[in-house]
């Protein structure tokens, strides 16, 4: 139960993070279910074990019935031999063949506009407003290149973002290139190297193919962090999990319309056993749980790095396997939160140093009261995004 300005009936099933409460709420999930697996991350004796009312026994009864249900084998007559697969397999790859085709022509495209972008200077796109653009990821997106269509639409937030924005802009243009150059040489790619081409282009990986390419990993996952951005008309999650037998780490992406909550309900700072399969690809790093089983808080000092240096060496294999990586997960052992020329950094003990996302991190700076800590991030090849650190014992979400 959980009294509020009425008292709501809150449930959550550890086994797979099912939820449901009786508050009106419109937002899934709602602030007593985050609240009480806070609770139940954070305090485990807040929430002793105990027979479960009346209430929760149906709950749970009538998830397993619809479980069963789902699971059920759907029994159906045989159909007659006919030569309607064989019709629909040709026009399945008659559909690829094309789709291959419109992505060529707008890589083709795209690359003479590169070409006349490098070849005019990046000073006359300093002042290019929007459209300048987002007229070029249209075209990739009528070329069913949606992949590149979002990389490109992203360019336009890095002219006279900082003094280095040149540089940056000019990483993002050789990137693309050669991505248009894997794309020209597929054939005498590595199967595994085609994957990540293909899905950067914007091929979706189906269930069937997840499951027959991809790897599965058992362990102990801790959700080291979470970030949430807004694309278009989409909410895009990412949340970074790291094994504690295999330190492995993993990138759980989901998506979901602005109104919708995500499919999965992923709680930052828990800990959960379990088996995770990884996409196809030569980079294998984003993940999906398969099975997930009871959720706890963070019990022991996570698994990670303890110098920086250690860190941009796991990036720069990472990198070799697949150029095209934009971000990581981190969680860096014993560094201090330190400013220098207004500028926030996290150092090592060797003194080594990474800069930090954003501008005022006092509040970081007075949980660690200067001391070393354990910080959990995003690393974007440029600055360290901060989603949690382990204190005293206890692991701080962000």
């Amino acid at each position: 139960m959980c009294r509020g300005s009425a008292v709501y009936q809150v449930k959550v099933d550890l086994s797979n993070l099912g939820y449901a409460c009786s508050c009106p709420s419109r937002k899934f999930p709602c602030k007593h279910v985050l609240g009480l697996l806070m609770l139940r991350a954070a305090s485990p004796e807040a929430a002793p074990q105990s027979s479960e009312p009346d209430w929760v026994t149906d709950w749970l009864s009538r998830r397993r019935e619809r479980a069963e249900k789902k699971s059920a084998p759907v029994e159906q007559e045989a159909a007659p031999a006919t030569d309607e697969k064989v019709v629909d397999e040709k026009a399945q790859r008659r559909r690829a063949q094309q789709r291959e085709s419109r992505v060529s022509d707008g890589l083709e495209r795209l690359d003479v506009w590169l070409k006349d972008v490098v070849r005019n200077g990046l000073a006359n796109v300093e002042t290019k407003p929007a459209p300048f653009w987002e007229e070029q990821a249209k075209r990739l997106v009528d070329a069913q290149a949606g992949g590149m269509a979002a990389r490109v639409s992203r360019w336009s937030e890095i002219p006279r973002s900082g003094r280095d924005w040149p540089t940056r802009l000019l990483i993002e243009l050789g990137l693309a290139k050669l991505l248009i150059q894997a794309w020209q040489r597929f054939d005498s790619l590595d199967a595994s190297l085609q994957q990540d081409v293909r899905q950067l282009l914007g091929w979706n990986v189906s269930q069937a193919e997840l499951e027959q390419d991809g790897e599965r990993v058992v362990d102990l996952w801790l959700v080291a962090g979470q970030r949430t951005e807004d694309e278009d008309r989409i909410r895009v999650q990412r949340s970074w999990i790291v094994g504690r037998a295999t330190g492995r780490w993993g990138m759980v992406l989901q998506f979901a319309p602005h109104n919708q909550s995500f499919a999965d309900v992923i709680v930052p700072g828990s800990e959960q056993a379990g088996e995770v399969v990884f996409y196809p690809g030569a980079a294998r790093q984003r993940a999906k749980f398969l099975i997930r089983e009871q959720v706890t808080g963070v019990a022991d000092r996570p698994p990670g790095v303890d110098t920086i240096e250690m860190f941009l060496h796991h990036i720069a294999d990472a990198l070799a396997r697949l150029p095209w990586l934009t971000v990581f997960g981190a969680i860096l052992h014993d560094v201090t939160i330190t400013m220098h020329d207004d500028r926030w950094y996290v150092r090592d003990r060797d003194g080594h140093c990474l800069p930090i996302a954003g501008r005022d991190h006092w509040r970081l700076l007075a949980l660690t009261g200067g001391h070393p800590v354990d910080v959990a991030g995003e690393w974007d090849g440029y600055c360290l995004r901060p989603l949690g650190l382990y204190l005293n014992g206890v692991y701080r979400v962000l």
